[in-house]
């Protein structure tokens, strides 16, 4: 009898295209099933092959369209979102690997002490990651867990993407750059009245743009009108003088779309960033900056959001009328603590889990909670009551060591390290107000512009205290 011969690649790829049919045609049939006739849906999969080869080729070319990009995805994202998956998801793993895949690379070597930053960052990550097996869901948490990695893996990838000063021209011009196609469509949202203008009962129309909602774009200006400002006034950024020339025209179109938002903390604290460049750097404006607050109480939107922080600041003699969005926020930081039991005091509840005990304890009226879950608008009392004393430390250690490395290096280049300053402080102050820890578009670009400019500064002759060797956070 014939011995028979098995040309073993042969059958291994045979083998391989039989169970690639059967799985892609099963995986076929999964999908078709759940798109049902939301027919947009058939646009996942050529996206997610264009991301994928983009990735593949060229990394950092696609991180680099994700830098542009990413402020203008939101709405197409939500769009084609299965369940609590999406293509956002997937991204935010893609930035992640691409963190993880530098530790391949040689070290960046920085003349800024970091060593203080990445243990307060590792501390936060780790205690996070615990508390995901203690919170009262293990998939939501975990997906919580996943963007904090991200907002490290963004300053991890700022800190390495910059060799020379042309890369930090190019990193912070994209930056910017992100506001255009957001711009653009506030502009067309505004002439139709429609798209990225939304009516609120009380608020009326305010604009959020690309965004799901007025809050996070509006956080999203303040820190674009930062980096143009310094754009425009930066003497080392190699741009255009016709471009140059229409910075102030385009700041001036970003802060009438800020006020637009009818968010009152993104105002102040806008307000805030140009008072303390008058007074720091150039004294010429002051005139302007001071008066800029009596323009604006002439135009009869911000009378009204402003006039609305003098009623409702109770629930009144029926126990169901409105509170101001102020008040509301404070009632909900109060029972949210009263809530809590002492045990959880020390590590909380795990991350994720104030959303997700939200409706035992947010009152919608004097008498009844509310029926659907929310978040905490202030992130020191979102992070107490989700990791406790020893997680809000941590997060305040963190910011602490920022501002201390941040004195440490601002003669190197005072007119950046006061705007990414400005920045931080922004963020930092309009935390107390609402969700930032959600709001993954800011937290990229912030940590993002953190992690560059530290890197730019590094390339300054001045000597150092002591040499960081980089290697990625996350």
């Amino acid at each position: 009898m014939a011995k028979l011969t098995v040309n073993k690649p042969k059958a291994l790829l045979v083998f391989l295209a039989i169970f690639a049919s059967l799985f892609f045609g099963l995986a076929s049939l999964t999908f078709v099933q759940l798109i049902n006739t939301n027919y947009v849906f058939l646009l996942a999969p050529p996206v997610v092959l264009v991301i994928g080869l983009l990735f593949f080729f060229d990394r950092y070319a696609f991180f680099l369209l994700v830098i542009v990009t990413r402020a203008s995805l939101d709405s197409a994202f939500n769009a084609i979102k299965l369940g609590s998956f999406g293509l956002g998801a997937v991204l935010n793993a893609l930035v992640i690997l691409i963190a993880l895949l530098t530790l391949f690379e040689k070290p960046v070597k920085l003349n800024v002490d970091l060593n203080s930053l990445k243990k307060s960052w590792l501390f936060f990550l780790v205690l996070a990651f615990v508390s995901t097996f203690y919170a009262p869901s293990f998939v939501p948490s975990l997906k919580v867990f996943l963007i904090y990695v991200s907002y490290a893996s963004m300053f991890a990838l700022g800190l390495h993407v910059v060799k020379k000063p042309e890369d930090f021209d190019k990193w912070i011009k994209a930056i910017a750059l992100s506001s255009l196609i957001p711009m653009l469509y506030c502009i067309y949202s505004i002439a139709l009245g429609t798209g990225g203008l939304k009516l609120y009962r009380y608020e009326g129309l305010r604009l959020q743009g690309t965004f799901p909602h007025a809050n996070p774009f509006s956080t999203y200006l303040v820190l674009i009108i930062s980096v143009c400002f310094y754009l425009f006034k930066a003497k080392t950024i190699s741009i255009s003088s016709s471009v140059k020339r229409l910075l102030p025209i385009y700041i001036l179109i970003l802060i009438g779309m800020l006020l637009m938002t009818k968010t009152r903390s993104a105002w102040g604290v806008t307000y805030l960033f140009f008072l303390m460049y008058a007074l720091l750097q150039e004294r010429k404006f002051l005139v302007v900056v001071v008066a800029a607050p009596f323009f604006a109480l002439l135009i009869p939107e911000v009378q009204d959001r402003i006039a609305d922080l003098t009623t409702g600041n109770d629930f009144g003699s029926t126990g169901y009328e409105r509170l101001n969005s102020f008040a509301w926020r404070v009632k909900i930081w109060g029972d949210s603590i009263a809530w809590m039991n002492n045990s959880h005091y020390i590590f909380g509840y795990g991350v994720s889990s104030f959303q997700q005990f939200s409706q035992k304890f947010a009152m919608a009226n004097a008498f009844q909670t509310q029926d659907f879950d929310i978040n905490a608008h202030n992130i020191y009392v979102q992070t107490f009551f989700e990791l406790g004393i020893v997680g809000l430390f941590i997060l305040l250690a963190l910011f602490t060591n920022f501002y201390r490395m941040l004195f440490k290096i601002y003669n190197r280049d005072k007119l950046l390290i006061f705007t990414v300053t400005a920045v931080f402080t922004q963020i930092l102050l309009q935390s107390f107000m609402d969700n930032l820890l959600d709001y993954l578009i800011v937290e990229w670009y912030m940590w993002f512009l953190i992690g560059i400019s530290i890197s730019k500064v590094s390339l300054s002759n001045s000597t150092p205290a002591q040499t960081t060797t980089l290697k990625p956070i996350a």
